[in-house]
């Protein structure tokens, strides 16, 4: 798990070495044992390493094959590498030279081309350039774990693994893209192939992009599908929870210590039951002192049923907290406003002190039906025609204006009014997430944003909605796992976790579980009343020994007290971001809004907690990159 950075000048123009070991400089946090560099005429590749497999200089890069035709930086982990590696002695007379899995990435693409990115399992995204036919590959893994940044600058393309690493080649200050703060003001992110920068975008998941003299064509290998074939409980437990152990067996190769981060939920805690018991992988969990926030005692019962020890950190609403949010602001280049990932950033932070690899739970949600807007999705789908979206508006601004700030974990009013909000929009189960409401747009956009208020910023991901296939929870998955999972969760877990070089792994983001749950017919997940979550999840869990109470409790995760937060250690600075240097946010929003917002919330009045964390999100970023 690394970082990577580099430049190509597509008419052929010198390419500048020293400018790519700065742009990956700035990913050190990512790869803090070693870096590197390499130049050709018009190319530049640089890395930044984080070592885990193959701990010798071998496993260094840039690396060329043996033939020294292919050079490549590479970011990620792949679990299928011993398999291809005898694949490709038995077909093209491939002799490793390493142990590391960067060498199969350059075999396999002299051995089988373009359609070698296909036939890599794992987490990665990866710079390969060809020497003979002077041309770029790049490439990033099937739903998007790991990120990669482009900027088309002229005949010159730049890329990264994060924003920052790209800002040092550019020539003026970068500058915001109107539709996409809007956008990331609606949902708290950018959408998944773009970035909140003009001119900057990312590479979609499960693609690759080819660049030469001649231009730059980006193709897709892979989607998320639902085929649907699976409708028998007892064959879809018994196949999930056979592949999930081979799954969750093959994550564990690593020539350093691994561990895994624990909840008090049903995904994390699948993943511990499914540990081979030879092996000794600690688990790691967050104690809140907020008793809403707090699962210890969830986590302790299921470390005594797995037989696991349990290493705790303590997540305290102290004054670490404003700098840890800065932290987070900076790791995630200002592009996500998910406060649960103040949690995950500090937990990886300590996390980081006993190994360099752990396994999560992120990403069963998605393929597994473990959101409680599906079956609100289904709901909409059913009645929607016949609740009048005007009514159903006026509503969801009642349930607001009254409902006030609480500091429960999810309060019954902000379900309530959710709920109203959804049915009161074309497109509910984008709007399900939502943050900036449509009626509080107009006295908080700008002059700079003024053609968003004629958009939609939840096309994008109504869109994804729309074109998927299936009934309505069919559709809700699809639309989750190609927006909301790539743009959202997975950039919380990248940058939180590789902002201290942790590597994490996703079992269940192995393409191997995302197309078995593909398979399987949504009453699998939801019932036939549709009203349960992730049931053939529950299944497993229990048959693998879980405790009942974890097998049939609620969704969980690490959140953290938002409010209380605002309250306390956050409120210096939302007081002086959001109020007395408010115009900060200028031309982008006006100050007056941004104040009434913050107001209103810290007073009591509307419970704005999503909205003011994007807006301190945005202005700290905005502050620390000088951006306008």
């Amino acid at each position: 798990m690394c970082g990577i950075a580099g430049l190509f000048h597509r008419n052929g123009a010198p390419a500048d070495r020293a400018l790519a070991e700065a742009m990956a400089d700035r990913l050190r946090h990512r790869g803090p044992d070693a870096g590197g560099a390499w130049s050709e005429r018009s190319i530049a590749l640089s890395h930044r390493r984080l070592a885990i497999r193959d701990l010798s200089p071998a496993g260094v890069q840039p690396f060329l094959s043996a033939c020294g035709r292919v050079v490549v930086v590479y970011n990620g982990e792949l679990y299928n590498d011993r398999k291809l590696a005898e694949r490709l002695r038995r077909e093209a007379g491939f002799t490793p030279r390493t142990t590391t899995d960067t060498e199969i990435i350059p075999a396999a693409y002299l051995a089988w081309g373009d359609d070698a990115v296909g036939e890599l399992e794992g987490i990665f995204s990866f710079a390969l350039w060809d020497r003979e036919r002077e041309r770029l590959l790049l490439a990033r893994d099937h739903i998007g774990t790991k990120p990669l940044y482009i900027a088309d600058i002229g005949p010159t393309l730049f890329f990264g693994s994060e924003i920052k690493a790209i800002l040092p080649a550019l020539a003026a200050r970068p500058r915001l893209s109107p539709p996409d703060v809007a956008h990331m003001l609606a949902l708290g992110y950018p959408a998944p192939t773009r970035a909140t920068l003009l001119g900057m975008r990312q590479l979609a998941p499960g693609s690759f992009l080819i660049a030469d003299r001649e231009g730059v064509v980006e193709k897709s290998y892979w989607r998320p599908w639902r085929a649907s074939d699976i409708t028998d409980p007892e064959v879809a437990r018994s196949a999930f929870i056979d592949e999930f152990k081979t799954v969750v067996s093959d994550q564990l190769i690593s020539d350093v210590a691994v561990g895994s981060l624990q909840s008090g939920g049903i995904d994390s805690s699948l993943i511990t039951m499914a540990l081979p018991q030879e092996r000794s992988i600690p688990l790691f969990s967050v104690r809140f002192p907020e008793a809403s926030h707090d699962e210890s005692s969830h986590v302790q019962a299921l470390a005594a049923a797995a037989g696991r020890e349990i290493r705790w950190i303590d997540m305290a609403n102290d004054g670490a907290v404003a700098d840890d949010f800065d932290a987070c602001v900076l790791a995630a280049d200002g592009q996500l406003a998910d406060s649960s990932m103040l949690a995950a950033f500090r937990l990886c932070r300590l996390v980081r002190q006993h190994v360099a690899v752990a396994l999560s739970g992120d990403g069963a949600d998605e393929f597994f039906g473990g959101y409680p807007t599906y079956r609100a999705t289904i709901l909409a789908e059913r009645y929607g025609p016949l609740a009048p979206r005007a009514l159903a508006s006026r509503l969801a601004s009642a349930i607001k204006a009254v409902g006030g700030v609480s500091e429960k974990r999810i309060p019954k009013s902000e379900l309530f009014y959710r709920f109203a909000y959804g049915f009161s929009q074309a497109a509910p189960h984008a709007a399900w997430r939502h943050y900036l409401a449509d009626s509080e747009r107009k006295a908080l956009y700008g002059p700079a944003l003024a053609d968003e208020l004629e958009r939609d910023a939840l096309a994008l991901y109504a869109s994804e909605y729309d074109a998927a296939s299936g009934g309505p929870a069919d559709k809700g998955l699809l639309a989750d796992q190609s927006f909301y999972l790539p743009a959202d969760m997975l950039v919380k877990l990248d940058r939180a976790s590789m902002a201290h070089g942790l590597e994490v792994r996703v079992p269940f983001l192995d393409r191997r579980i995302m197309e078995l749950a593909g398979r399987m017919s949504s009453p699998l997940f939801f019932g036939e009343d549709g009203k349960s979550t992730k049931l053939i999840l529950r299944r497993a869990l229990k048959a693998l020994g879980a405790p009942s109470k974890i097998v049939s409790g609620a969704k969980r995760g690490f959140n953290v007290p938002v409010n209380l937060l605002l309250k306390g250690a956050l409120r210096p600075l939302a007081d002086r971001l959001l109020d007395r240097d408010a115009d900060v946010f200028s031309p982008m929003l006006r100050s007056d809004g941004v104040r009434k917002i913050w107001r209103d919330h810290i007073n009591g009045r509307r419970d704005e907690k999503y909205v003011v964390w994007t807006l301190l999100t945005l202005g700290r970023w905005i502050e620390k990159e000088r951006l306008h």
